[in-house]
């Protein structure tokens, strides 16, 4: 299908812009910048945006305390097989504006049905506790290639997938889970662990030997072994003073640029066809270094973006060293254009609640409660808006498809974030403003054919 694209005028610097003709047809999704638009492109090569719902699911999450998953009840009475819950439930996303099954959803039930975007899993920590695998361990890369062989290998040919996410929230240094940098984290391993070896090497390339290193950190050291056999690192923080800055910024870039090549080459090892979306990172927890080791190995850059109670974001930023991102993740998207890095962020999560729901939504403290849906539902699509008005924003995955149990889920969570309640009816005010709000935005990425 032939159409001409209703392009922005082109950002300076950009002496033409074709914007005529069609886009390539693959026959699997994938991006192309055209006329200083990001654009998702759909098996078929039309643009589309990736609107996802998180954790779509004829179940949800068992009670802390009951152990009890009211909406897997719900659902078993209402519905007479998975397939129907899914036939219904796809119904309704169609409905409100959703393209995708996002994270956490149930691929086996959806992939007839919408496109999925699976999480991989792959950088070997624990999400809750927040431990870190050392990616440098020859065993991490084989538990690598082993989960990609099992995982991406199957699905390697189904047009249906529109691409992978590699993890979630990686921890990358100072956040809720700790206050150590990535680099205190690997030399606090055994003299012995391959990612100890690395990043005591690192201190001695980046400072020359170790008098130096005593000289810079206050130490005694008196030979790179006792500096391998150290597991107290505490005179290295995250400060701004160099060295200690330097030193911690470059390990994580290393270390980040590590991590990334080694995932994404084992998946497109196995599948070169589908996107690699990254990781799904926080975007006032992660550092510049991360984002922009990672544009350069993904097709997508994926960054979780809530809009947060007052003071919040100041004070992860403050943790973490991370940029505020600003509105749609502006800062985020120019700094990595700056660098020649310029790729299309999907915003893999964000959501809003409400207290007129009943829901305690008291953990995490960290995002705003509205008093009604309705105003649950202004916030929600004024957040659409914004997000699509930018060119670099490929999509956007709201969290989530249910809410959460009111004793909380495994980790205290128990909040107002679902499209639909524990009984599986639908917030009216909310799906609708969405729905009003995704089909705006489709509209104007879909310019009508010739």
């Amino acid at each position: 299908m032939w159409f001409l694209l209703a392009c922005a005028p082109p950002p300076p610097g950009v002496d033409a812009c074709v914007a005529s003709g069609p886009f390539d047809t693959t026959g699997f999704f994938r991006v192309e910048a055209r006329c200083g638009q990001w654009f998702l492109l759909d098996p078929q090569g039309e643009p589309t945006l990736s609107i996802g719902v998180n954790a779509a699911g004829p179940s949800g999450d068992a009670g802390l305390e009951s152990g009890i998953d009211q909406y897997a009840e719900a659902v078993a009475a209402a519905y007479a097989t998975p397939e129907d819950w899914a036939d219904e439930a796809t119904r309704r996303l169609q409905n409100w504006g959703f393209t995708t099954a996002g994270a956490w959803s149930d691929d086996a039930l959806f992939l007839d049905r919408l496109p999925v975007a699976p999480v991989l899993y792959l950088s070997g920590g624990d999400w809750q506790s927040g431990s870190v695998a050392d990616w440098h361990d020859p065993s991490w890369s084989r538990g690598v290639a082993d989960s990609v062989a099992a995982q991406v290998a199957p699905l390697a040919g189904n047009a249906s997938v529109q691409g992978w996410f590699l993890d979630n929230e990686t921890r990358w240094g100072p956040d809720w889970r700790g206050s150590e940098t990535l680099l205190q984290l690997y030399l606090a391993l055994p003299a012995e662990a391959p990612g100890k070896i690395v990043a005591v090497d690192h201190l001695l390339d980046q400072l020359g030997n170790v008098e130096a290193v005593n000289t810079a950190l206050g130490t005694t050291f008196a030979s790179r072994d006792e500096m391998l056999a150290t597991l107290d690192w505490d005179t290295l923080d995250a400060g701004d003073s160099e060295p200690e800055s330097g030193l911690t910024t470059t390990w994580l870039e290393a270390a980040a640029d590590h991590y990334f090549s080694t995932t994404t080459e084992a998946i497109r090892g196995h599948d070169p066809d589908h996107l690699v979306l990254c990781n799904r990172d926080v975007s006032v927890m992660t550092r510049l270094e991360v984002h922009r080791a990672a544009a350069r190995y993904c097709d997508v850059l994926s960054i979780n973006n809530y809009t947060f109670a007052e003071g919040v974001a100041e004070a992860a930023m403050a943790l973490s060293g991370a940029l505020d991102p600003g509105d749609a993740l502006a800062a985020v998207h120019d700094d990595l254009a700056n660098h020649d890095l310029d790729r299309p962020i999907i915003v893999s999560e964000y959501g809003f609640r409400a207290a007129d729901a009943g829901l305690p939504n008291s953990w995490p403290p960290i995002y705003p409660t509205y008093t009604t849906q309705d105003e649950r539902a202004a916030a929600a699509s004024a957040y659409v808006d914004t997000h699509a008005a930018a060119p670099w924003i490929i999509g956007w995955h709201w969290f989530r498809w249910v809410d959460e149990p009111p004793d909380g889920r495994f980790d205290g969570e128990d909040n107002n974030f679902g499209l639909v309640n524990l009984a599986d009816e639908p917030y009216e005010a909310v799906t609708t403003a969405l729905a009003g709000a995704n089909s705006r935005a489709l509209a104007a990425r879909r310019p009508p054919s010739d």
